[in-house]
């Protein structure tokens, strides 16, 4: 009779245990998955302005004052947006995405930079500044001319 008993509470034990587990399973397989630091890693986004060109290569760089310079290499699959890479000029101001492949940035998607969108011009995106030194922007203090 223990026996059987030590068998059944066995077998109790040993079904929680797999129902707690199916239960955690398809909690996990239901919730939304973030991007991993991998997929997050091997993607990125540049504004700026064109440094460099390579056309045999189909190469450019972009120089983005907050995120550094970035040389992505253009494939048939990238989408271009009010831009084409024969227009592409040393200056012309960028917006790219680009996928981290064997070791080079590939651009995904570039587009044209609009006019005033440029991040290496240190502006403080504080607006028109009238003639005064400083723009007025969030960074300086209050009472600041």
């Amino acid at each position: 009779m223990v026996t059987a008993m030590r068998n059944t509470l066995t077998m109790a034990t040993v079904t929680a245990a797999l129902a707690g587990g199916a239960i955690a399973a398809s909690a996990v397989a239901s919730a939304p998955s973030a991007p991993s630091a991998v997929s997050a890693a091997a993607t990125r986004h540049v504004e700026g302005r064109v440094t460099t060109i390579d056309r045999p290569a189909r190469t450019f760089t972009v120089r983005d004052a907050e995120r550094g310079t970035l040389k992505v290499k253009v494939t048939s699959s990238t989408k271009f947006e009010r831009v084409t890479f024969s227009a592409l000029r040393t200056g012309s101001r960028v917006d790219v995405r680009a996928k981290r492949v064997a070791g080079a940035w590939n651009a995904t998607k570039v587009e044209r930079g609009e006019v005033g969108d440029d991040h290496d011009a240190g502006d403080d995106h504080g607006g028109d500044d009238n003639g005064r030194r400083h723009g007025g922007g969030n960074d300086d203090p209050a009472g600041h001319r």
